[in-house]
């Protein structure tokens, strides 16, 4: 069996950078959700949530904390 390695230890260069691009993909949704006032629909452990960011929540380094705002299964 082969050891189990994060994504960090790939051999792959642009496999090892795809942490880093998801976490700037991210931060750009949540600036343009408060930008635009829209929600982001998320799922979490199955469960789809619609997400408000509030432009206060906005920072140069984006908090990817959001207030619920509705769920849907």
């Amino acid at each position: 069996m082969n050891p189990t390695h994060t994504i960090d230890q790939a051999r792959s260069s642009s496999l090892r950078g795809t942490v880093a691009a998801m976490t700037r993909a991210a931060q750009q949704a949540h600036r343009i959700a408060a930008q635009t006032q829209t929600a982001l629909v998320v799922e979490r452990n199955g469960v789809l949530e619609h997400l408000h960011v509030l432009s206060s929540q906005m920072t140069d380094a984006p908090s990817l904390q959001a207030i619920p705002t509705k769920k849907d299964h």
